[in-house]
């Protein structure tokens, strides 16, 4: 085995809109780290070309590690940028006939959904989204289940077989089914999907009982669309990466991260990629919830800011929140998820000037090719990028450690014409870049935390991302937060995130039926159902941890239920006892459970002792750990001053006094516990710059993270 290299090293991949992220650790729990540019035209070859980055820097080559690792987990944008590009699957749709149009109606609800509160009053915004699938490619067909679950109507085979032809004939390549109360008598959906797969067996073919068995009729058919369009672009990733890493020497399965906050081997959800649509930002909330334990900070506020965008999380009691329905592109997607709001803002964002003199950033972005001006790659479009660079907070002598050349004369003269039509200095063009995109990130998180009752005095924020710390000692003093932490592996965060993540599944199923009664006694008629319905998805989530490779004793699962008040329209995610079967008096401590919930939510006394709860849906999540451990140790203390970290000094921009002023640069591996620094400071390291400006102090905890302080805050 050369050079040591040992079995049992774990990889973790991130692939972002212009950056590949990649984590590899050795058998002691040492990272090291190393970055690529995307190549989103064939994904596994940024991929590889990350980890053999971060390779080299253990002095190793990428395949004596990939032979020799335990794991390999990736997060990916596949499906993300399939469903922004919308470039899915040709996708037929099969309804209950007479509802043909519920993609396009969108239950009312899609006019205003995905939209921010600028576009909410422009008039030109006022249609609902475009449908996945358009409306020739919706065939109705006649048959009916009640909403008891009685077959009223049963399938008639010919009318399947001719909807199915017409179908062929329009080209088209998977098929959705999506038909009434499904979820309460799933056979009509079966027999026509078995009519499908036998007619047409090269088409994949989905029905929505068997993706997403709960109410709404909308948000299930949606989902399995999107499922489905999806499925032959997630299908070829899997499949190539997985090749891809056997020819470089891995012979596992490579292990996918999900939206929910866990991996999955990539073919265990080859055919379920919806649930890999937020496999990239979730990986850095889950990180931050490592990091809160570790520092103590049960209330975060996550930060991601990469090449394309700016995503926002919360953990609140040291718990991500979930949310049961997400939006992206405007689809409706009814599957847990890890809830991360986005705006387009990234290093990438393009900057702008309108017709009528106003300065814009975002939300389009130069991606991964050409990228930003300063990149050399035949960009020619201001970005943020460009604009940190002009100021002087990324260092062009030690972009990514040095190994990737940036030109600060390319970023100039493409600012340059936007300057000018201002009438406005360069620098200070660069400046008011440097505040729009702070604005906007800042926004977000207001949006985030107090626009939901939250108070951002109570969290500490955490910043990561490529452009994260960048920008962070901008955007974080606006919000209030009491201070900013700042990872040593920021820059790689999520495929740290990722790397640290467990195995995880969940299954949610609608269960619409009385807990409480007006009169206040408890509905146990109902407990029964109850139980038979969270004991299968028990072994539905148990079945795919075995199918991971975990032993059932390893495996871990929760029970959770959403409940409401009846004739309300939000639900609350209320824990279960984890042991089946329910007894009266789970019932009973449920009831109280979500009570006490309900107060916290909406303020004491807000809850209503004669007022009838609803079940909504039933949950189970099953996790394990990933059998490699990432150690974390305390790191000794700084045995010599902050002064031998300095690199030496440039000239940066000081916001306060608008002007360049030298400005003393440090180099971020060699900060140590102990450390203190005040700004203005330009501290440098592998792939991200932390600015400190006038007024901020830093400190290096035990741990070797960066904790940032305000001047208004102390």
């Amino acid at each position: 085995m050369a050079r040591g290299v040992e079995e049992r090293w774990v990889i973790a991949t991130d692939t972002g809109g212009t950056f590949v992220d990649a984590v590899v650790w050795n058998p002691q729990g040492k990272a090291y780290i190393g970055k690529a540019p995307s190549t989103p035209e064939d994904p596994p070859c940024g991929i590889l070309a990350a980890v053999t980055a971060a390779a080299r820097t253990a002095g190793l080559r990428a395949e004596e590690i990939l032979a020799h690792a335990a794991y390999f987990h990736n997060g990916t944008t596949v499906t993300t940028n399939a469903m922004l590009e919308r470039k899915g699957a040709r996708t037929g749709l099969l309804v209950t006939a007479g509802f043909e149009d519920t993609l396009a109606i969108a239950r009312v609800i899609g006019r205003t959904i995905g939209l921010d509160e600028e576009e909410l009053y422009d008039f030109r915004h006022a249609d609902p989204p475009t449908p996945i699938v358009p409306r020739r490619w919706v065939k109705g067909i006649t048959e009916r289940v009640d909403s008891r679950g009685e077959i009223l109507v049963p399938v008639n085979p010919s009318q399947v077989e001719q909807a199915l032809d017409e179908l062929a004939r329009e080209g088209i390549e998977v098929l959705a089914i999506s038909f009434l109360w499904s979820f309460r008598n799933p056979v009509n959906e079966q027999q026509v999907a078995e009519i499908a797969r036998r007619r047409y067996p090269h088409w994949f073919v989905i029905a929505s009982s068997e993706l997403v068995p709960v109410l709404g009729e909308y948000e299930r058919t949606n989902t399995t669309v999107v499922n489905a369009y999806l499925e032959p672009v997630f299908s070829r990733y899997a499949e190539g990466l997985s090749q891809r890493l056997r020819e470089a020497g891995y012979s596992r399965e490579p292990l996918i991260m999900q939206s929910v906050g866990g991996l999955a081997a990539a073919r265990e959800i080859a055919h379920t990629p919806v649930v890999t649509l937020f496999s990239g930002p979730v990986g850095g909330v889950v990180a931050s919830r490592r990091l809160g334990q570790l520092i103590q900070e049960p209330n975060l506020i996550t930060t991601d800011m990469g090449g394309t965008s700016f995503d926002v999380g919360l953990i609140l009691n040291g718990e991500p929140l979930h949310v049961p329905v997400t939006v992206i592109d405007r689809q409706m997607v009814a599957i847990p998820t890890v809830e991360v709001v986005t705006i387009g803002a990234g290093g990438g964002s393009v900057v702008r000037v309108d017709e009528l003199g106003t300065l814009h950033v975002g939300p389009e972005s130069m991606g991964a090719v050409p990228g930003p001006a300063c990149y050399g790659r035949g960009g020619t479009t201001p970005t943020v990028t460009d604009a940190d660079v002009v100021l002087g907070y990324i260092d062009p002598d030690f972009f990514l450690g040095g190994t990737m050349a940036i030109s600060r004369s390319r970023a100039e003269e493409a600012l340059r014409p936007l300057a000018e039509r201002l009438g406005m200095e360069l620098p200070d063009l660069a400046a008011g870049v440097y505040a729009v995109v702070n604005a906007r990130m800042a926004d977000l998180i207001r949006r985030a935390t107090v626009e939901r009752g939250y108070d951002p005095r109570e969290f500490a924020m955490v910043a990561f991302g490529g452009c994260g710390p960048t920008h962070c000692t901008g955007y974080a003093p606006e919000t209030g937060v009491r201070k900013v932490v700042v990872p040593p592996l920021a820059t790689v965060f999520s495929a740290a995130g990722i790397g640290q993540s467990d195995f995880q599944h969940a299954a949610v199923r609608s269960f619409p039926y009385p807990l409480r009664r007006l009169d206040g006694t408890l509905a146990e008629e109902h407990l029964e159902a109850l139980n038979h319905h969270l004991g299968a998805l028990v072994e539905q989530v148990r079945g795919q941890l075995e199918r991971d490779g975990v032993a059932v004793e390893a495996g871990r699962i929760g029970l959770s239920a959403e409940l409401r008040y009846r004739n309300q329209i939000h639900e609350l995610l209320v824990r279960l006892p984890n042991r089946l079967p329910l007894s009266s008096a789970d019932l009973a401590a449920t009831v109280e459970a979500f009570e006490r919930q309900y107060e916290l939510r909406y303020g004491r006394g807000a809850s209503a002792a004669s007022a009838q709860i609803e079940w909504v849906r039933l949950r189970v999540e099953g996790s394990a750990p990933t059998p490699m451990p990432v150690a974390t140790a305390m790191l000794p203390p700084a045995d010599r001053g902050v002064e031998s970290a300095q690199l030496g000094k440039k000239m940066v921009w000081h916001l306060g006094e608008g002007s360049y002023q030298s400005t003393p640069v440090y180099q971020a591996e060699r900060l140590m516990p102990g450390h203190r620094l005040e700004g203005p400071a330009l501290i440098v390291s592998y792939g991200t710059t932390l600015p400190l400006h006038e007024g901020q102090r830093l400190e290096v905890d035990p741990f070797g993270n960066y904790h940032v302080y305000f001047e208004a805050n102390r």
